[in-house]
């Protein structure tokens, strides 16, 4: 599988050291913009601009990195839930043109 990159994408730019878990073919951290403490995104490795593009095997993948870091933030926050998100679109408000899975513990 090829994994492209775009110029100036935050998320093909993230820096090894920020990333906190990670697959073949997706990779998750910290929102820069937390909307709470612990508020992930999982984003797949190869550049794709929406959750919809990215092939099944990605879904999967980011899926997969979604599950860890629940477990990772059940056992660091002890959250009382989560809410799980993906922006589609810039009229849906999508920052980045990079498909990103939120993942935002509740207190």
């Amino acid at each position: 599988m090829t994994t492209s990159k775009q110029t100036n994408c935050p998320f093909c730019d993230k820096p090894a050291n920020e990333i906190l878990l990670s697959n073949d073919l997706a990779v998750a951290f910290n929102d820069i913009h937390p909307m709470a403490p612990g508020h992930m995104l999982i984003v797949p490795r190869r550049h794709c601009q929406t959750l919809f593009d990215a092939t099944p095997e990605e879904q999967h993948a980011m899926m997969d990195l979604l599950s860890q870091a629940k477990q990772s933030l059940d056992a660091q926050l002890h959250p009382r839930g989560y809410q799980v998100f993906s922006h589609a679109g810039q009229i849906a408000g999508q920052r980045v043109d990079h498909a990103h899975i939120h993942l935002l513990p509740v207190a």
